[in-house]
């Protein structure tokens, strides 16, 4: 199975089901013995919904792991949800390129954190999943009011629990985030969406790479007037490519007082690390940083207040 088909097809992970306990006899003393909760990979193999899920976890090498000692919260999809998928149990249990086993392993592993997070512990924002990018988790995100994961994916059933942690059922697989994808799932960055689409950047930020994106909220481009329908993909293109840096840049890597050149080559970047991350370039100053180190799997998006002009 080539990777790319292998990655619309098998986008998994994810672990749910029942709480289940058990009491039984000492056959020398008649006392029942104290309740114990399932892992969380017990729980996905003895439940029927999620025979896929099992068959994920298992092809993944993730057994031992999700039975293991911890505090995992999974966000855990059920047989129907892979169905929307065309995936089943059997589709898993064929894999066997090392390379879409791997792919499936990171896929399993972004349903995951290592933390445990109940539902009235969720907040909107983002944190890390347990696939990891260059050493930085990628990044899932949270809504509430409903809980939303990825601004799409319902939680059906919440605070399932494991005896490693805590489960959240959902409707949906959940695919890890290019930066591309980071955009599209966030409302704020509409507009800025409907630029990297007229400019046709929108398939560069969904390629392979290691980008950082200065991402501005659709307010920075209320704030300048900005009207997509009059601007042509040869006035986007400059001003959108000055937003992006070739390579990974997080937050603690930022160079306070040297100047990074961008995709835009004409504009370079300068940074106040002093006080938090502000910075200018081009005809813009006094940019800062909302939000930063967003990972996708194919870079950094930091959240800005500001629309850079070249």
């Amino acid at each position: 199975m080539k990777k790319q088909l292998f990655k619309a097809m098998i986008l998994v992970a994810g672990f749910s089901a029942i709480f289940s306990t058990s009491c039984k006899k000492d056959e020398e003393t008649s006392t029942p013995s104290t309740p114990t909760a399932k892992s969380i990979y017990q729980i996905a193999k003895d439940d029927a919904r999620f025979s896929t899920l099992a068959a994920a976890i298992e092809k993944a090498g993730l057994q031992t792991t999700l039975s293991g000692t911890g505090t995992f919260t999974v966000f855990a999809p059920t047989n129907d949800a892979f169905s929307k998928l065309g995936l089943t149990a059997a589709a898993i249990n064929a894999i066997t390129d090392p390379a879409d086993i791997e792919e499936l392993k990171n896929v399993v592993l972004y349903h995951a954190l290592g933390t445990k997070v109940l539902s009235t512990q969720l907040s909107n924002g983002y944190v890390p999943s347990l696939f990891t990018v260059s050493g930085n988790g990628v990044s899932i995100q949270i809504g509430t009011n409903p809980v939303k994961i990825n601004n799409s994916i319902n939680v059906s059933t919440a605070d399932v629990s494991a005896s490693n942690g805590v489960i959240h059922i959902v409707d949906n697989v959940l695919i890890p985030p290019t930066i591309t994808d980071i955009a599209i799932n966030n409302p704020n960055f509409s507009t800025l969406v409907g630029a990297l689409v007229k400019a046709e950047l929108d398939g560069t930020f969904e390629g392979e790479g290691t980008f950082t994106v200065f991402a501005p909220i659709n307010q920075a481009f209320t704030d300048i007037s900005f009207d997509l329908n009059a601007t042509d993909k040869a006035a986007l293109t400059p001003i959108l490519t000055a937003h992006a840096l070739s390579t990974q840049v997080r937050s603690n890597q930022i160079p306070n007082g040297t100047p990074v050149k961008t995709l835009n080559e004409a504009v370079s970047l300068t940074f106040n690390t002093s006080m938090g991350v502000k910075f200018s370039g081009g005809k813009t100053t006094d940019i800062s940083v909302q939000t930063a180190d967003i990972q996708a799997t194919n870079g950094v998006v930091h959240v800005i207040n500001k629309v850079i002009l070249p």
